[in-house]
């Protein structure tokens, strides 16, 4: 009884320490920790960020962390001297500055789709006449917009 006793808990001992050290391994393996909250962009692709607030700014920051290429201006000068370099695949800004986009967009080579982004309700009924996605300012996160990226990366405009 006793052998069978201390049998039975050397086996479990066993059992519970291999799983113990099994827990993290796979972290180690791979080279470096898995950094969680992080969306990752499938397919990066090239981003021109439009806009003078503080919230396009992060959005800039979390595009650029989760992997796409992003560049992020606040002037109409820099606008049009981006969008003339014909670098991006898409541009994000305000559906109210719409003009200053497609006014740039018309010397380009390439032009790159626009990800409006509305700021109420009226205007992403507007917005959604003209373009096929439409981001909202106060509802959407990171993720929404990534995969309207992605969409639009993969698909074509």
């Amino acid at each position: 009884m006793k052998i069978r006793t201390v049998f039975l808990t050397g086996l479990a001992t066993t059992l519970i320490a291999g799983n113990a050290l099994a827990c993290g391994d796979s972290l180690y393996r791979v080279g470096k920790g898995v950094s969680y909250r992080v969306y990752t962009a499938p397919l990066p692709g090239s981003v021109l960020v439009y806009g003078d607030s503080e919230g396009a700014e992060q959005l800039a920051a979390e595009l650029a962390r989760s992997g796409h290429g992003v560049r992020f201006v606040n002037s109409d000068e820099e606008l049009k001297s981006e969008l003339g370099s014909g670098d991006y695949d898409v541009v994000i800004a305000a559906y109210s500055d719409q003009s200053a986009i497609r006014s740039g967009t018309q010397a380009a080579t390439k032009a790159p789709t626009f990800l409006p982004v509305a700021q109420s309700d009226e205007e992403e009924k507007a917005a959604r006449q003209d373009h096929e996605r439409v981001m909202m300012a106060q509802e959407d996160e990171i993720k929404h917009y990534l995969k309207a990226i992605h969409q639009t990366l993969k698909g074509g405009r």
